[in-house]
């Protein structure tokens, strides 16, 4: 039986399908809470990319049977020599070796292109959730990666949201705030807001737990920045941000993102939310994420869910999210190779 690797494009319907049904089958199995990746975001996916990353897309296909994918990210900027991969292979079809040859096939892709520090993830098993089969972290072990940075994904359910328990963090947030004004945009940043996301989007490798993955920070610009934000608009991507503004200084202290794809109206992910080494302990970030949940919810009303992800040992951003109701739903656990 004869396995062959597609790359897709955004004119190939028939690989699209195919992907999206490998894709369908894994995420039934391992992720059934995962928002769905429809055919029409797939292929707004391949047509417009964000700056500073090249993405392949493949189908895995046996005598013409999709039995997994692989996917390929590639930086161009900056981290050079990493190469970031996601395998995955239909339930139905795992222990037959398509694993090793897709892993094949990202090792030929890593040397073509002088790549030389792989990175790839796997579900982790999590306390008081059902347990996963731990094929990928068998796989990734035997293929001879580390394990490095788990992560929790958390769930905000907004039915059922405790809205005396939101308030009173509110305002515990808004009294620490003294001396800082909110701001909020949706989709294109205010020019005099611009550069200040662009610094702190820039730090977050610096300043989040990034466990050992080798990653440099992203020197992220202006022209960056907009370049994103057209790309964001041309695949459907909706954003509420909120900022908070050192009123003494005009400069942007903290912000935070929430955002939704139109293909996906019931599911929102809540996004980046970063706070200025120099304007921390006066809860901007709590502050930030609370007025924008408020705004959101006021302008989204088909949504029903949040997701987020954070580093487990990312306990202050843990600890907002908690008190926020956020609850684990998965885990999910870095692997990274150094060829």
């Amino acid at each position: 039986m004869t396995l062959t690797i597609t790359r897709l494009s955004p004119d190939d319907a028939t690989a699209i399908d195919q992907w999206c049904h490998a894709t369908e089958q894994v995420r039934r199995h391992e992720v059934p809470h995962f928002p769905p990746m429809p055919p029409r975001l797939v292929r707004l996916l391949l047509t417009h990319e964000y700056p500073g990353r090249r993405n392949l897309f493949h189908v895995a296909l046996r005598d013409g049977e999709p039995v997994g994918r692989v996917d390929i990210s590639l930086p161009t900027e900056e981290n050079l020599r990493n190469l970031s991969f996601t395998i995955e292979v239909d339930p139905r079809f795992r222990r037959q070796g398509i694993g090793r040859q897709l892993l094949d096939f990202v090792l030929s892709v890593a040397a073509d292109n002088g790549r030389t520090v792989l990175m790839s993830h796997s579900s982790l098993s999590l306390p008081d959730l059902p347990a996963h089969d731990g094929a990928g972290a068998a796989f990734g072990a035997a293929m001879g990666f580390g394990s490095t940075l788990p992560e929790v994904q958390r769930r905000l359910e907004l039915a059922s949201l405790d809205e005396a328990v939101l308030a009173g963090l509110y305002a515990h947030a808004q009294a620490k705030a003294e001396g800082y004004r909110l701001v909020h945009w949706r989709e294109d940043t205010p020019d005099d807001l611009v550069a200040g996301v662009a610094y702190l989007d820039s730090r977050l490798i610096s300043d989040a737990p990034m466990g050992d993955l080798q990653l440099e920070p992203e020197q992220i610009d202006t022209a960056r920045m907009r370049q994103s934000e057209q790309v964001d608009r041309a695949r459907g991507r909706q954003a509420w941000r909120v900022g908070a503004v050192h009123e003494a200084t005009g400069q942007l202290a903290a912000f935070t993102a929430i955002t939704t794809i139109e293909d996906v109206p019931w599911h929102a992910w809540q996004q980046i939310t970063i706070v200025d080494p120099d304007h921390r302990g006066h809860r901007l970030g709590t502050l930030v994420k609370l007025e924008n949940l408020r705004r959101f919810r006021a302008e989204a009303p088909l949504v029903e869910v949040i997701d987020t992800f954070n580093a487990a040992e990312n306990s202050y951003m843990i600890a907002i999210n908690d008190e926020m109701g956020y609850r684990p739903v998965h885990g999910a656990q870095n692997w990274q190779r150094e060829l």
